[in-house]
């Protein structure tokens, strides 16, 4: 019964392109037909992980030891979770979003397709078969970027992709020469090739092709200098599509890394070397650029697209410190900010979908015509300000201790500026995300460009707000009942073997 690992895979990957076969047209029909494909990714993705655990299915083997397999261990358990249930509450917004925006069928073919490529990166149990997920997730998600087909979207979407296939084709370079290792082929907690007998000569080039691949990589993490697709890309694809590249396909490059140098060549080779230098470095400087961008744009779905470059990579910095404390942070912050960048997403989504405003500066007074939306949205900022009761605290408090418990130097110096930049960007993160609630809820503007002359209700539908205060529900209860998480979390680290 292993095969019924691949299901979640393929399953919503065959019903997304059955669409363009089926070409629903009644509205009804369509939302039932992609509620009931997500809701039965998320189900089988929960049958999968729970019941059939650490069982491997191997669907096909090419020559030169390369199996097309998949497994759901504890980091697959963790991501296809996130992505099938964020999947889920998205698809649901969109049905009134997206119905003013193009083709629906084309949309949600391609959305739900992408949903089956993660969860394959996910499951994916050696380098080839996560890869392959990989690039075809570059492909599904292209589609959703230039949905609209306007000259402008095309453009993105040609950015984004292009940005893509370049970090793909780094992480092929050292996918390529992590294969020609002996015994180096499959995933294993703490890595294999410390297994393989390497000489030191060949020990010494492996940080060199762990900086290539984490590069290419983190592109789609946003991580800096490969970070240009993002606030590209995001203000001009629709706002489901600009929630889940922010919150939930921004993370396929985090499973990627994670992959590279936990599981295949091990946190020993890696500590102390120059690639964790050199990523931490990159690290520090993307979550400042990334922050400094963000507070100086004006466009909403812009700046929160660099908010997404800023916010990922202290996932990254947190990886690359290479202890526990600061791995758990990780990933916390990969389930928090997954769950905050949705929120804002979405809710930047309903202020354009019921105002047409784009503008963080036209945005004045909004809050008491769309007070739901405005208090879902600056919980969301809250949490990524790292506020102490709201979620992005609890992450950014296992980071910032764990790269604090260095005590071998220069390393330890390079983690205390990271936590000094992690500090500042708090603060960054404050000036461009709740100065926007409390100019909508607070700030007064008698001016006839700003000024709201009375107060009309201008809130979504329940379609679109239900899904938006489910993420909000969950930011506050995991700021404040963390543990249960924390204890799951603890247990996914300990796999890493570091």
């Amino acid at each position: 019964m292993n095969f019924i690992t691949i299901i979640p895979v393929f399953l919503p990957i065959f019903l997304g392109a059955l669409m363009f076969k089926l070409n629903i047209q009644d509205r009804k029909k369509r939302e039932k037909y992609v509620s009931a494909v997500l809701g039965a990714t998320l189900l089988l993705t929960i049958i999968t992980n729970f019941i059939y655990f650490d069982q491997r299915f191997t669907l096909m083997t090419f020559s030169a030891g390369l199996d097309f397999s998949f497994k759901a261990d504890s980091v697959a358990v963790l991501f296809s979770s996130i992505f099938a249930i964020i999947f889920l509450l998205v698809g649901i917004y969109s049905f009134e979003y997206i119905k003013h925006d193009g083709d629906d069928n084309r949309f949600f073919a391609f959305y739900i397709a992408t949903l089956g490529a993660l969860i394959g990166i996910a499951y994916a149990d050696n380098l080839f078969t996560m890869y392959l997920f990989y690039e075809m997730l570059s492909i599904l998600s292209f589609a959703l970027v230039m949905h609209t087909k306007t000259k402008e979207s095309i453009a993105a979407a040609k950015k984004y992709i292009y940005y893509s296939l370049f970090g793909a084709a780094l992480g092929l370079i050292g996918i390529f020469y992590f294969y020609s290792i002996p015994s180096a082929k499959g995933f294993e907690a703490g890595g294999v090739l410390l297994q393989a007998g390497l000489s030191q000569e060949s020990l010494a080039l492996v940080p060199v092709f762990v900086i290539i691949a984490v590069i290419g990589f983190g592109c789609k993490a946003g991580m800096f200098p490969l970070h240009g697709w993002l606030p590209t890309a995001h203000p001009l694809a629709p706002a489901p599509a600009s929630s889940v590249l922010s919150g939930v396909i921004t993370k396929a490059g985090i499973i990627a890394i994670i992959r590279v140098v936990f599981f295949t060549v091990g946190a020993d080779i890696i500590r102390g070397s120059i690639a964790q230098y050199v990523i931490l470095g990159l690290c520090i400087i993307t979550i400042f650029i990334g922050s400094m961008l963000a507070y100086k744009e004006n466009v909403l779905k812009k700046r929160l697209a660099y908010s997404t470059v800023s916010q990922v990579s202290y996932v990254i910095f947190g990886l690359f410190i290479l202890n526990e404390v600061a791995a758990i942070g990780a990933l916390l912050q990969v389930v928090f900010h997954a769950l905050a960048k949705n929120t804002l997403f979405l809710c930047a989504g309903a202020i354009i979908y019921k105002t047409h405003k784009t503008k963080c500066s036209e945005l004045i007074g909004m809050g008491k015509q769309m007070p739901k939306t405005f208090a879902c949205f600056t919980i969301a900022g809250l949490s990524l300000v790292g506020i102490p009761f709201f979620a992005g605290f609890v992450s950014k408090w296992y980071i910032a201790t764990g790269a604090l418990l260095i005590d071998s130097k220069p390393l330890s110096t390079i983690a205390f500026i990271g936590v000094c930049v992690l500090m500042i960007s708090a603060l960054l993160t404050a000036g461009y995300l709740l100065v926007v609630s409390a100019k909508a809820f607070f700030n007064e503007n008698d001016t006839k460009k700003n000024a709201v002359k009375k107060v009309e209700n201008k809130e979504a539908n329940n379609t679109m707000l239900i899904p938006i205060g489910i993420l909000t529900c969950a930011i506050i209860y995991f700021g404040i009942r963390p543990t249960e998480l924390i204890d799951f979390i603890s247990t996914v680290v300990q796999s890493f073997g570091m």
